[in-house]
């Protein structure tokens, strides 16, 4: 019996080559039924790509076929391995996301300013069109350099970061909104609001941290570092009291974030610089 494991070609895909090769040898799925003894609306439900078959029923209809699904599983892993072109444009979209991710570094420390004096004086000091500004354009710049994490936890397979990058954008959207409608229209204090996001965003990193100790083999120190702060600023965040001290790993942790994005970058852009420096160790 072939285990699972070892056929990874996904439905649809599955059943279109099973339907391609009965096609290529003249066989109808009556014919196909009468030689691996499988019912036949199973057979037409997998040539749909209704059902995912087990093992040995891939095993079967292939060997009756003629088809050696070794070979089927190579197709899968070939087809699963990002081509030159998609690695360039990938590295292209995080180098953008870098640049991107330095402008919203920038801007964060305006933010953190504003919010500052709302908290202590309750008022700005500047007009709501800036403290507006600054706030649509932390959505939009801080979106963009999480981006470039959730398109790298689809080259490189990272659940964790591709749902905390997803959640993070979310997060970063309502939060902004929320303080920019809070500035005209007050419906609960700064000081609760602060807290809230300091345990929302907090739990976030948390997970993000983690995420990126998962990238430890392909980025090395840099990600386990990296993975570590995030976990560390999340749970002073968290913490609530801790917020303050919480800002100086945090301010670290994405400065961390944003040399890995330059890293990834540059190795999808120079494959062969790979085996010169095993910084970045990419495996598919």
């Amino acid at each position: 019996m072939v285990k699972q494991t070892m056929i990874t070609m996904k439905q649809p895909e599955l059943g279109q080559k099973i339907l391609e090769l009965r096609k290529a040898k003249g066989l109808t799925q009556e014919n196909l039924v009468e030689l691996c003894s499988i019912n036949v609306r199973t057979i037409q439900r997998i040539e749909a790509g209704e059902v995912t078959p087990r093992s040995y029923t891939i095993k079967a209809i292939l060997e009756a076929l003629g088809y050696d699904f070794t070979n089927l599983q190579m197709e899968s892993e070939e087809k699963s391995v990002p081509s030159t072109g998609d690695k360039s444009k990938a590295s292209k979209f995080l180098i953008k996301a870098f640049f991107i991710g330095i402008v919203y570094f920038l801007l964060a420390f305006v933010e953190m300013a504003f919010d500052f004096m709302l908290l202590e004086s309750g008022e700005l000091s500047v007009s709501n069109g800036w403290y507006f500004a600054v706030k649509v354009a932390i959505i939009l710049t801080f979106s963009f350099f999480i981006m470039g994490f959730y398109k790298l936890s689809i080259l490189i397979p990272n659940n964790l970061i591709k749902g905390g990058s997803i959640f993070l954008i979310v997060g970063i959207v309502i939060s902004n909104s929320f303080d920019m409608f809070a500035v005209l229209h007050p419906v609960i204090s700064i000081e609760i609001f602060q807290i809230a996001k300091a345990i929302v965003f907090g739990a976030l990193y948390l997970v993000f941290g983690i995420g990126l100790i998962g990238w430890q083999k392909q980025f090395g120190p840099i990600a386990f570092v990296g993975g570590c702060l995030g976990i560390l600023s999340g749970i002073m965040f968290i913490s609530v009291v801790l917020v303050l001290p919480g800002l100086v790993v945090f301010t670290i942790f994405e400065t961390l974030q944003l040399i890995l994005l330059f890293k990834a970058a540059e190795h999808l852009e120079n494959p062969k610089s790979q085996t010169e420096s095993n910084a970045v160790q990419w495996t598919n």
